[in-house]
């Protein structure tokens, strides 16, 4: 967990294992937990446990039964938004490079958004700001909550129906009303727009693998990036040979997503023991922190690629994962795990400073309204500075 020595230590003896590998045997001497998704919270591993508190520095839930940890008299602390901006910069990588694939510009296409929260708020504002995209959203339960701002949101049948790119972002709910697992399976499918291209950055199981697959095989979908996959550590062989972006679960892995979910589980854990948390740890220095871009004969989608090809490098990621394919599951699930603990130091969009030349306010705006910071020469020696002004749909 990013920063985790640094914040974890402040509570006492911190030791660090293997979320995926942990035992209850582990756990005789803990009293305050802290995982990432890896980890599952069951029966087993909190049975006659002192853990007395669990903080999971991740978005997603679905690794935790609460009704469990309830039962044993355990705080769960999560981090929900902590990595909203990581994922939202990693859909915007995904676009670029599917929009260069295709021989296409986003510019008035439809994305539909299927779940509109953390993630699905800030893509939004980026598919729309930065590469002219007409949005939709698809989020029932925030229209069943009678949330103003949905009140424009359209059924899923319709948003298949009219997206040029489907992505979701929803929770992976296993039962009740709103239902997620399968989400992209069965008769409903039929309703994509031919040629459509799909994004999964939520969770494996919200579509169907193997029907992804066929889709892509047929021609029904043009393209897909898939971040998640089910029965991960293992994936589809067939789904990573057609998909244009194939990466292991990482698109929240920007440091900020990691760190910002340590850092607010530790916070939590402080206000449980009623004690100060103390000042916060600085970030490291991003890899690409400037960087120089003549925009003089580029079209705004070819300088956007640049920019964010330099910070946010989605083709090596692609490359990585092919590279680690193996035909045996059990050393492919394992090379799964490795590329997701050693993953490559990235930052988000807004720790790098752009500097353009021969840049129109276009382009500039664009780049501003994925975070960087944006300098503008005007003359040789001369530079203009303006940074973003954020506005996300409520």
């Amino acid at each position: 967990m990013a920063l985790g020595k640094a914040l974890f230590s402040r509570l006492g003896t911190a030791k660090a294992i293997d979320g995926r590998t942990l035992t209850a045997d582990a756990l005789k001497k803990t009293d305050l937990l802290f995982i990432r998704s890896t980890c599952r919270v069951t029966e087993d591993l909190l049975k006659d446990s002192p853990v007395r508190f669990i903080g999971s520095g991740v978005v997603g839930t679905d690794h935790i039964d609460f009704d469990t940890a309830r039962n044993h008299g355990v705080h769960i602390a999560t981090a929900p938004g902590c990595n909203a901006e990581s994922v939202a910069d990693y859909v915007i990588a995904a676009l670029l490079v599917i929009g260069e694939r295709q021989k296409r510009s986003w510019q008035g296409a439809t994305l539909g958004i299927v779940g509109v929260g953390n993630v699905g708020k800030r893509v939004w504002q980026f598919a729309e700001q930065a590469l002219g995209m007409r949005v939709i959203g698809c989020d029932p339960p925030r229209q069943e909550q009678g949330d103003w701002a949905a009140r424009d949101f359209v059924s899923y049948e319709t948003l298949l129906e009219q997206a040029d790119v489907i992505t979701f972002h929803v929770p992976l709910n296993r039962e009740g009303p709103h239902q997620t697992v399968g989400m992209f399976s069965g008769p409903i499918v039929r309703k994509v727009k031919p040629g459509a291209v799909l994004l999964n950055f939520a969770r494996g199981p919200v579509c169907d693998n193997a029907l992804l697959a066929t889709m892509l095989g047929a021609g029904l979908l043009s393209d897909a990036a898939i971040d998640c996959w089910e029965g991960e550590p293992d994936y589809s062989p067939d789904l990573a040979a057609v998909a244009a972006v194939t990466t292991p679960h990482i698109a929240g892995h920007a440091y900020e997503g990691k760190a910002n979910g340590s850092i607010m589980v530790y916070q939590a854990a402080c206000e449980f023991l009623n004690i100060e948390s103390g000042p916060l740890p600085r970030f490291p220095k991003a890899p690409v922190s400037k960087l120089e871009i003549d925009c003089a004969d580029r079209s705004d989608e070819q300088v956007l690629r640049i920019a964010v090809q330099a910070t946010c490098d989605i083709e090596g990621d692609t490359g990585r994962f092919r590279a680690a394919f193996d035909s045996n599951v059990e050393q492919r699930k394992q090379n799964f795990d490795a590329l997701r603990k050693h993953y490559p130091f990235r930052r988000l969009f807004s720790a790098t400073t752009l500097t353009l030349l021969h840049a129109s306010p276009a382009i500039a705006e664009k780049l501003r309204s994925l975070g960087f910071t944006v300098l503008c020469k005007t003359t040789r020696n001369t530079t203009t500075v303006r940074k973003r002004k954020v506005t996300v749909p409520s």
